[in-house]
């Protein structure tokens, strides 16, 4: 349900910015005066309404994932300075494709982990839509709903985000209007 939300967000946020320009095409299905208050109000409104509902279905889903990660202890013994190595991010799994895909599951060991990616967008209008989700094996965003890691309007953009996950099996469920590439990271 989150997703219908998601694409609510990005369709008002793309429908009042073009209104500032444009109102004749925005507001399209209006039947009275075109104007850019209008079209402003309007998208204005359900820009803020679509992320209030957005925000409350992945809090709840949220809740539900939060599950027993603190009995995970490790305990660590000090290792021979000369048996030391010097940690350094290592790549866990990298994901290419366009539009939207799901990843086959990798395993992350609850380390300090990143996502880097690169997007751009195929549509031409100086804006997009990307979203990555790291989502746990067997689960369905679709479904239970998710909060994405890395979510973006930007027509093109190179980053990376910080992730917290812990030891598991996960997947990449990527949603984009365009080409892109995600690497996970583990710092090891």
């Amino acid at each position: 349900m989150d997703s219908l939300f998601a694409l609510m967000v990005l369709a008002s946020l793309v429908l009042l910015i073009i209104g500032f320009f444009n109102p004749q095409k925005s507001l399209f299905w209006y039947k009275q005066e075109r104007t850019g208050t209008k079209s402003a109000t309007i998208y204005g409104i359900a820009l803020v309404v679509s992320f209030v509902l957005f925000g409350i279905t992945t809090d709840k889903n949220k809740s539900k994932n939060s599950s027993s990660s603190s009995d995970n202890s490790q305990t660590t013994t000090a290792e021979p300075q000369e048996e030391k190595r010097e940690s350094k991010w290592t790549e866990v799994y990298t994901f290419k494709g366009n539009g939207m895909k799901k990843s086959p599951t990798f395993e992350l060991t609850g380390g300090e982990a990143r996502l880097k990616y690169n997007y751009s967008s195929d549509n031409g209008m100086g804006m997009g839509m990307f979203a990555a989700y790291v989502v746990d094996e067997g689960k369905d965003i679709m479904k239970q709903g998710g909060i994405p890691e890395v979510m973006t309007s930007a027509e093109n953009e190179e980053s990376e985000s910080s992730i917290q996950k812990s030891a598991g099996r996960y997947y990449l469920n990527i949603n984009a209007t365009g080409n892109w590439t995600v690497t996970v990271e583990e710092f090891k």
